[in-house]
């Protein structure tokens, strides 16, 4: 993230004035509201807020987990084999967050409502290609519509695991007969699986899943 984004921010009043926060766990609070505003969560790393405020990696880093320990916000980590590669943080929805939408859509014309609509246009947009992503990854090609509908229902941050975990699990199967069938593969949470790669000896194994180990 090279430029500031030009979407409001949103500072309730219990974060304004806790006594509990610092004035730059306030303004990194507001600037979270801003990112979310865009996509539904907010994607940013200690280094852009860092950047953004003039302030060291772990200084952000201490003061995005006070956030979460107050219950502000909630964060999800991404792994892809076993390594970081994104963090997720989305606000929790407190009463005062929607009295100020509420008065926002009363107010202006339903302005809020509209930027709300643009959220979920934006993430459906981003599932989609996270979708076709999917698709080129699973060399199973089975049923799309159907895998499809079931991707869409995920949450953002599952459909980016998905992605990176098709393809590991793709490639990790030598002999194709005994891959799963992709909506199998969506219904059955698999893309937490561990993947152990396959050898000669193993070929005739399922791997990952309830079935793991299980020859067929």
């Amino acid at each position: 993230m090279d430029e500031k984004p030009n979407y409001y921010s949103v500072l309730p009043s219990s974060v304004r004035y806790s006594k509990d926060l610092t004035s730059l766990e306030k303004l990194l609070y507001s600037e979270i509201t801003c990112l979310t505003n865009y996509k539904g969560y907010c994607w940013a790393t200690n280094n852009y807020f860092g950047n953004l405020y003039g302030k060291s990696k772990g200084t952000i880093s201490r003061s995005i987990n006070k956030l979460s320990a107050l219950n502000l916000i909630d964060i999800s980590i991404i792994k892809v084999e076993h390594k970081i590669d994104k963090r997720l943080i989305k606000i929790k929805e407190i009463e005062v967050l929607k009295n100020i939408i509420s008065h926002g859509q009363k107010s202006q014309g339903g302005v809020v409502k509209n930027d709300n609509d643009n959220i979920k246009v934006n993430i459906k947009k981003e599932k989609i290609v996270l979708f076709n992503k999917f698709w080129d990854a699973y060399n199973v090609k089975k049923s799309r519509k159907l895998c499809y509908d079931k991707f869409m229902a995920l949450k953002i941050e599952v459909c980016i695991k998905c992605v990176d975990a098709a393809k590991i699990y793709s490639e990790s199967i030598i002999d194709k007969q005994y891959q799963k069938h992709p909506g199998t593969w969506l219904n059955q949470g698999c893309w937490d699986d561990e993947i152990i790669k396959e050898t000669s000896r193993d070929k005739n194994k399922i791997q990952g899943g309830e079935y793991d180990g299980m020859v067929f």
